[in-house]
């Protein structure tokens, strides 16, 4: 019994090794005896794309719920960033004081106050003579009240005035300055000479020029030349004198 059953065991064995062989074996595939008569089915699916947009549509922007807020406005100015070339132009720096006005210096004029003087000689009316041609003999002596007795200020002094005249017509005229202090060291007069005198009188139309004179009291912060001019700025102290006319009579010859 024990040996009939290691038998069949035996057997058993020996079927599951020839079946573990057989169902390992790859199973040979028999060649193509022909080629394929039938076309097979191609199947096209279309398939359409929406182009996109050109322009992105703007979604709109998400409004909050609570209140509106405003930007903060800038404490700064801003400051450009871009640097100047060397060839572009330079802006001058603004000045941080204001500029210091230039004032031309004004001369100082002199201040003075005085009476009018008083004409004493020639008196009015007076006849003087003069050539056509050239100067004769006779001169204007000046004498008239001075400003004040003895020296004093030697920037005061006088101012005459002398106008020639033909009828209503003006022919020449003459002015002489004169220091007071020495005009009160001599003698109180001034003599105008004879070649003055003739300069009055040239291109008279006729044989008579009647000649103006008068005096006015004045200052100047120069001085004197004693030859009838005045240096510096000069104002007058006191109104003119009252006129006092000569007749210069105008001769073709004789002295």
């Amino acid at each position: 019994m024990k040996i009939t059953n290691l038998k069949w065991i035996v057997v058993l064995g020996i079927i599951v090794i020839l079946s573990s062989a057989c169902s390992s074996a790859p199973a040979a595939t028999p060649p193509a005896t022909r080629a394929p008569t039938q076309t097979p089915w191609i199947i096209y699916v279309p398939v359409t794309s929406t182009p996109e947009p050109a322009i992105a549509t703007v979604l709109p922007a998400a409004t909050a719920s609570g209140p509106t807020k405003v930007p903060p406005t800038p404490t700064r100015t801003a400051v450009s960033s871009v640097k100047a070339s060397s060839s572009s132009v330079k802006v001058a720096p603004t000045a941080t004081k204001a500029p210091v006005a230039v004032v031309s210096a004004t001369p100082v004029q002199p201040a003075c106050i005085a009476s009018a003087v008083t004409l004493l000689f020639p008196e009015n009316g007076t006849i003087r003579k003069t050539k056509r041609n050239g100067p004769a003999s006779d001169t204007f002596v000046f004498k008239f009240t001075p400003t004040q007795q003895g020296e004093t200020d030697p920037q005061l002094g006088y101012h005459i005035e002398i106008t020639s005249k033909a009828g209503n017509r003006v022919l020449n005229g003459d002015v002489v300055d004169i220091q007071h202090n020495w005009f009160w060291n001599n003698g109180q007069q001034y003599i105008y000479d004879a070649q003055r005198v003739w300069g009055l009188g040239v291109g008279a139309p006729g044989d008579t020029v009647t000649v103006t004179w008068t005096v006015t009291v004045i200052k100047t912060t120069g001085g004197f030349d004693n030859k009838g001019r005045a240096s510096g700025p000069v104002v007058n102290c006191s109104p003119a004198s009252s006129p006092s006319v000569i007749n210069l009579s105008i001769m073709d010859t004789g002295s």
